[in-house]
């Protein structure tokens, strides 16, 4: 009798005292618990669109000029790593569209869509650009959707330069992309009129995009990179 007693008080004890295990261990990553909660986790973006890791961010024009077949954005992307007027810190892409692989804006100045307009864009929202020679010296600071549409505050660069670009020119600011005119995804050096262009010597849309003239396949002109 006492002993059944004593089994009954051990039970008692446990049962008050002694918690359920941890069936669903999430730090354990060998679980299948663990595993389902990796999988499902959502990954922290190391680089969030449209947030800069520079800021201010330079821009600078390119030493070496280039006829309209650059290899396609990234190969635009890879003469503006490689140029000789690349500050010696910084990642920078080429502010140049195609439409399919870099996008500033559907709509004009991107005013229906924002920042969802943008595909691989160089510019982001509200950030301050400057001379990379000078980085004093302010061009133009984005607005809210990552473009610009007022008189930039300094040109581009001092020494004037035609810059191809792919962007079209309405007369004015609407950095939507001239789709007839990307010189078959900038790969094209041979066929008349196929790429739009600016010239840095201007403070309006023209530093972006010339209106009603566009650059033969074979005609140098130099890239604009921008830092990320």
């Amino acid at each position: 009798m006492r002993i059944s007693i004593g089994i009954f008080c051990l039970c008692l004890f446990c049962f008050l005292n002694c918690k359920p295990a941890d069936l669903c261990n999430s730090a354990d990553t060998s679980s299948r618990c663990g595993i389902l909660q990796l999988v499902l986790q959502k990954p922290t973006p190391s680089n969030s669109p449209g947030v800069p890791h520079c800021s201010p961010c330079k821009m600078f024009v390119t030493a070496t000029t280039y006829n309209a077949s650059l290899g396609g954005i990234i190969g635009a992307d890879n003469k503006c790593t490689s140029d000789a007027n690349k500050p010696p810190s910084g990642t920078y892409k080429a502010l140049l569209v195609d439409d399919a692989n870099r996008r500033a804006c559907t709509s004009t100045n991107c005013t229906s869509g924002g920042v969802t307009e943008h595909i691989d864009w160089v510019l982001a929202p509200n950030t301050s650009y400057v001379q990379s020679s000078s980085p004093s010296t302010i061009i133009f600071i984005s607005d809210v959707n990552g473009v610009y549409n007022n008189n930039l505050t300094n040109l581009i660069s001092v020494t004037a330069a035609g810059i191809w670009t792919g962007i079209r020119n309405n007369p004015s600011w609407d950095w939507l992309t001239d789709t007839s005119h990307t010189c078959s995804f900038w790969t094209d050096s041979v066929s008349a009129n196929c790429g739009t262009y600016g010239v840095t010597s201007w403070t309006d849309s023209r530093s972006i995009a010339i209106t009603s003239a566009f650059g033969n396949g074979g005609t140098l002109n130099n890239l604009l990179c921008v830092e990320q």
